[in-house]
């Protein structure tokens, strides 16, 4: 069983961003030498996702629309409130209030996904890539790829 560990950085634009980061984990992949196993790629950030679904213009248009209709933006988010919140406070949050983007975070589920690697390639369906979505503001951020394998 072998092991291979690799980090990436991007700096999104804010908002709804979503990034296709197929092909980078796809190098990843190769640059492990594993040909059979599972890769798994994980954002590290509270106010990120990765996921795997379509990268077509029309369906991100439906799901940003969907995600500001559950979790709008300019709703009271105690988070927010810097009366009553006590723990993990950055002062750079309270410029910016981010009780959204958690919430759509925690809807979107896990931070991450696991892919199976057969034959040194990602198994992913025909239309499927892999997504790395921005909930929050601008930021420079990161996510990382292991793959586990023979």
């Amino acid at each position: 069983m072998k092991t291979f560990h690799h980090e990436r950085h991007l700096r999104t634009a804010g908002g709804l961003q979503v990034t296709d980061i197929t092909e980078d984990v796809a190098e990843s992949v190769r640059e492990s030498g594993i040909q059979n196993g599972i890769a798994c790629v994980y954002s590290p950030h509270t106010t990120c996702s990765v996921r795997v679904n379509e990268f077509e213009n029309g369906f991100l248009e439906d799901f940003a629309t969907l995600l500001k209709k559950l979790v709008p933006s300019n709703e009271y988010y105690a988070h927010d409130d810097w009366d009553k919140r006590t723990e993990n406070i950055c002062s750079e949050d309270m410029d910016f209030g981010n009780g959204h983007a958690h919430c759509m975070s925690m809807l979107l589920g896990s931070a991450g996904e696991s892919i199976p690697i057969r034959d040194g390639e990602l198994g992913l369906g025909t239309w499927q890539r892999v997504l790395f979505l921005e909930l929050d503001r601008e930021r420079d951020r990161r996510w990382l790829v292991q793959v586990v394998g023979t």
